[in-house]
């Protein structure tokens, strides 16, 4: 038996809705024609690098490559002119100080030293004999008064006397007179014989100090002369490590050539260099980490360089923390140089060719990801990998951040 099925009508209600529904998917799909439409580009999402604005804690950092040299470098000189006649070590080699590193020869300074060696004898031996003449005709210059003295003594007694005697007419008038003059001569003699004494010695200082004069001249020129033919064998000034000897032997060096480059291996800092575009970011201060490859060392910035050098400008670094092993000159390292610690802000992935605090634009993508239209934005301080956004962009947007050489021409474009 057939079973009749009534059939309920629509309510106003469905059929509004499903209108709605059917409406909305044209819309869009007209949209999307339409914004196809205006797209001339059409790009593969594989071919892109996209990246998300985030939002949270950014530190920013500059990056820079470079070399570890020597904070002080001696170098050690020729004092004259000489021969090579052997290097005693390498570079490469630690030395400690007084260590010969190498030697020297000069023959003409050697017998130059030997000729005046025995000069300096020589006239030493002749200043002795001449003392000793001297002091000898002091001594008897010396005798000299003493006898004076005495024959005054004398002449004085029998002056006494005559004195005594004339009155009572024992002796003559004349034999008087004799008596008085022998004492004026004795007296004279004393005097003179002072006088000639202090003479002496005052002719003995004067010949003593010329003598002296002489000596030490010599004495002088032997000691320059000593010092030359010392400075012939090179020695190390401070434990140190050898970092260059530009000679070889049999070669001829002049007075002032370089023999050898010191340097203390514990007393090292990091010379890094800078992109030009980057170094305002950088101060005196800011905290450094080094890369040795193997290890990282902490340091602060301690000095900048006021050129620029093929595009970059060296900053230095002292280290402050201890030194590991593999740390020696010409060591290649990476430095990072920590800028800023910024919290709570929007950053990026930083899109090629870009540059910290300037106004730029980049190519955002739209909510679905199939178009990519630029957009201005604000930069803020930057590192080697992100940026930070100032303004233009919101958390969780998704902008292309590879070489935009292909579209940059192009206001928006598609991807597919």
């Amino acid at each position: 038996m057939d079973i009749a099925v009534s059939e309920q009508k629509a309510t106003p209600i469905r059929k509004y809705v499903t209108a709605c529904i059917t409406m909305a998917i044209i819309f869009i799909g007209a949209y999307q024609l339409w914004q196809f439409s205006r797209a001339e580009l059409t790009l593969n999402a594989n071919s892109l690098v996209i990246s998300q604005v985030q939002r949270g804690d950014f530190t920013v950092t500059v990056r820079g490559n470079g070399v570890l040299v020597p904070e002080k470098v001696q170098w050690l000189s020729a004092s004259g002119d000489a021969k090579v006649d052997a290097l005693l070590y390498k570079p490469g080699q630690q030395v400690r100080q007084g260590d010969e590193i190498v030697r020297l020869t000069n023959p003409r300074l050697e017998q130059e030293l030997s000729e005046a060696e025995w000069e300096l004898s020589a006239l030493e031996a002749e200043h002795k004999a001449s003392d000793l003449a001297e002091q000898a005709a002091i001594a008897k210059q010396r005798s000299d008064i003493l006898n004076a003295q005495m024959a005054l003594t004398g002449a004085e007694h029998e002056y006494q006397a005559h004195q005594e005697l004339i009155a009572t007419g024992a002796v003559s008038k004349l034999d008087f007179q004799r008596a008085k003059i022998a004492l004026e001569q004795a007296q004279q003699a004393l005097r003179s014989a002072k006088v000639q004494l202090a003479e002496s010695i005052k002719s003995l200082q004067a010949q003593q100090h010329a003598r002296f004069a002489r000596l030490n001249q010599l004495k002088n020129r032997v000691s320059r002369i000593q010092t030359q033919v010392n400075d012939l064998t090179v020695r190390a000034s401070i434990d140190s490590i050898i970092l260059a000897l530009p000679i070889e032997v049999g070669q001829h060096v002049s007075m002032g050539s370089n023999i050898a480059k010191l340097a203390n291996q514990n007393a090292l800092i990091a010379e890094l260099q800078i992109p030009e575009i980057q170094i305002q970011q950088i101060a005196v201060g800011q905290k450094v980490t080094i890369d040795t490859q193997n290890n990282e060392v902490l340091g602060r910035v301690t000095r900048i360089d006021p050129e620029v050098v093929q595009g970059n400008v060296q900053v230095d670094v002292a280290f402050s923390q201890a030194l590991p092993s593999d740390a020696r000159p010409a060591l290649s390292v990476n430095g990072e140089i920590t800028i800023a610690q910024l919290s709570d802000t929007l950053y990026v992935s930083r899109p090629l060719f870009s540059q910290s605090q300037t106004q730029s634009s980049v190519y955002k993508l739209s909510s679905d990801g199939l178009m990519a239209e630029r957009t201005a934005v604000k930069l803020g301080l930057g590192s080697v990998s992100y940026v930070q956004i100032i303004q233009g962009l919101q958390e969780g947007d998704q902008v292309i951040t590879s070489d935009p050489s292909r579209f940059e021409s192009y206001t928006q474009f598609r991807i597919n």
